[in-house]
């Protein structure tokens, strides 16, 4: 929408109340940008203004543009100022803010039959009880903190792309604290994989499978990564 001497109307609302930096990070132009800051610096007005001011200027597509964020809360936010802002929409219109794991599985589910058939998975809501037949197969205890424990040290790894097999060497060179000494660990973690798997080849995903499988399918396979270049 355009008022006198074709100045867009709107534009100066998404830009209003920002101090230099976050309006340097607001208008800088479409592209990669990265914002450094700490807890209460203003980043999600900064980027749901950004989106706003990039869907205003014409920039992009907001039906293409992605938001995400680590928390369920964050991402409520996160929509809220976007609906705000008059550029999120409901169901698939308009732009999308969901977390991490929210956006992997939606993409994982889309993208899974296309890439591997009619194979099966299903999601592992709890990963507690899985941990705890593998630490007692492996002569753990399976007491609630020792499980805990071992399932927080198993996202580690995974988060940290390390697997069963390269647990033990990766902690003895950084030196880290393990929960039960690290062959041990490993021994959990790779049982733990193995019982996700099923006689028929049907899987259980963690969460943090939804991120690994997502991410390796977006930047191995082909329609992968052209669904990903049609966004922002």
């Amino acid at each position: 929408m355009s008022g006198a001497g074709g100045i867009v109307v709107g534009v100066v609302d998404h830009l209003a109340d920002l101090d230099p930096e976050q309006l340097a990070a607001v208008t800088a132009p479409r592209g990669p940008v990265c914002v450094l800051a700490g807890a209460g610096t203003g980043k999600t007005r900064t980027i749901t203004r950004r989106i706003a001011h990039l869907v205003e200027g014409g920039q992009v597509n907001p039906d293409q543009v992605l938001a995400v964020t680590f928390t369920a809360r964050a991402a409520g936010e996160m929509r809220s100022r976007l609906r705000e802002l008059g550029v999120s929409g409901a169901g698939s219109s308009g732009v999308q803010a969901q977390t991490f794991h929210a956006a992997a599985l939606r993409q994982l589910r889309y993208f899974w039959p296309q890439v591997f058939g009619e194979l099966r998975w299903e999601l592992l809501d709890n990963k507690f009880q899985v941990v705890s037949r593998a630490a007692n197969r492996v002569g753990l205890s399976t007491s609630k903190e020792s499980v805990r424990d071992l399932a927080g040290e198993i996202e580690w790894a995974k988060a940290s792309l390390i697997g069963p097999s390269g647990y033990a060497e990766h902690v003895a060179e950084i030196g880290r604290e393990t929960p039960q000494p690290a062959d041990n660990v490993a021994q959990v973690f790779a049982l733990y994989e193995r019982l996700k798997v099923g006689e028929n080849g049907d899987r259980l995903f963690d969460f943090d499978d939804l991120l690994i499988y997502t991410t390796e399918i977006l930047r191995t396979e082909q329609i992968g990564r052209a669904s990903c270049r049609e966004r922002v």
